[in-house]
């Protein structure tokens, strides 16, 4: 006699759960080997950005308010938020494949009679 056929699984790869993942994993990995560069380009925009507002103070602006200049360390805009987004994302995404996807499924339910 021949075995019944279990059902076949769909591919893990057919879930959207595995792409946020996989994808959020990649982003985070890569953003904490860039890091240092980031920070870099990062503090670079923000001096240009203060170069234009103390050039634009000095043309006839009266107020001359000292603007602190950025370096790679200490910046406006840090990547701590992208760090929280992104750690978030590989939670849920983590979570809702390992809920879908390899978690036991419970023992089916007897007919009453």
């Amino acid at each position: 006699m021949s075995e019944p056929l279990s059902p076949q699984r769909e591919p893990i790869t057919d879930s959207p759960w595995f792409w946020l993942y996989l994808f959020a994993t990649v982003a985070l990995i890569l953003l904490v080997f860039f890091r240092g560069k980031l920070d870099i380009r990062q503090a670079n925009i923000e001096r240009q950005h203060q170069a234009r507002q103390i050039a634009n103070q000095a043309s006839g602006s009266p107020d001359t308010d000292a603007v602190a200049v950025s370096s790679p360390g200490n910046t406006l805009i840090g990547l701590n938020y992208l760090f929280a987004i992104l750690g978030i994302l590989v939670s849920i995404g983590w979570g809702r494949l390992w809920f879908l996807r390899f978690r036991t499924p419970p023992p089916p339910e007897e007919p009453s009679t």
